[in-house]
Order: C-alpha cells, then structure tokens, then sequence
C-alpha cells in the first residue's frame, strides 16, 4: 500500500474532501473516489478537486462491482446511520485489500441509538457496543489493528481491517 504505484480509494462520507486533502499533501499516489449522500457537499469538491472522482450514494449501497477499490475508508460516517451492519458488509464487498473505518466514539456500553434535531432535518448520533461491532469485522476481516486517538477533544478508534482472502 505505500508503494510508489497509484493505490485505488474509496472515501465514504466526503464531508468537505479534507481526506483528499491529506493525501495530496502527503503525495500519495492515489485514484481517489470520494462519495457522499449529500449533493452540496459533492459540488464544493468538485469545484476544489475536479481531478478526483466525487460520487452521489448511499454506503449502504454502494454501487461498485465487488474487489473494486485497494483501501475503502469509512471516517465518521457509521455514528451517522441507524444501523451499521450493512454499511461494514458494503464496504468490505468493494475493497480488494483493506477497509479503514474511524468511529467518533469509542464503541461502548451501553449501546444508544439517538436521534437529534438540526436546522437540516433529523441526524443519528450512535454509539454502537464494542462486542457485536468488532465481532462483524473479525468475521469479515483476516485480521484488525485498533488505534485509539484523541482528536478535538473526543475519542476517535480507527479499526484497519485486512479483507480475509476469498
């Protein structure tokens, strides 16, 4: 993955394409997919990046065929759905190698599932249980590295999942 070769990447929950940001600046050779649900955040990053390929879908139906992607990373996006299950599965069909999936919260107990007013509608706020959520991805993944991370001062866990060979 940290060859000189073009890796290919899918970025799920664009946001404002700050990961695309990182990785030009990192000079990572990369074809970048970016996707979001969101149309207005898709149109400022075409209009910032129009090299890279930016994408209107759901991740819970993404629509690649399987293996099309080397890494898929999912960074603050699951906290945002009601259920996760078909998102991870989703994400594993489409990468060949690796899925990178970074949560805002660390998964704890006891599980939550809330739903909060903003001046744009209804947003989810999850906090998924450690045990049932690491367990999908040991299932899915040949093995999964957790790094801890504490960021504008909220706990972050970024999971690196190594898709088990089919």
């Amino acid at each position: 993955m940290y060859s000189e070769e073009p890796f290919e990447l899918l970025d799920c929950g664009v946001i404002s394409g700050v990961t695309y940001r990182h990785l030009q600046q990192a000079g990572l050779a990369v074809n970048y997919t970016g996707i979001d649900i969101g149309e207005a955040a898709l149109a400022d990053c075409r209009e910032l990046h129009p090299e890279a390929q930016w994408q209107q879908m759901s991740v819970t139906d993404l629509a690649f065929p399987d293996g099309s992607f080397d890494v898929v990373n999912c960074r603050h996006l699951l906290e945002h759905l009601p259920y996760y299950e078909t998102a991870v599965r989703e994400l594993f069909r489409v990468a060949r190698r690796t899925v990178a999936i970074c949560l805002f919260q660390v998964p704890r107990e006891p599980e939550a599932l809330l739903r909060r007013e903003t001046a744009n509608g209804y947003i989810w706020l999850n906090r998924y249980a450690p045990l049932p959520f690491e367990a999908l991805l040991h299932s899915l993944s040949e093995s999964v590295e957790t790094v801890d991370v504490t960021a504008d001062h909220r706990s972050n866990r970024i999971y690196f999942c190594t898709k088990r060979s089919a």
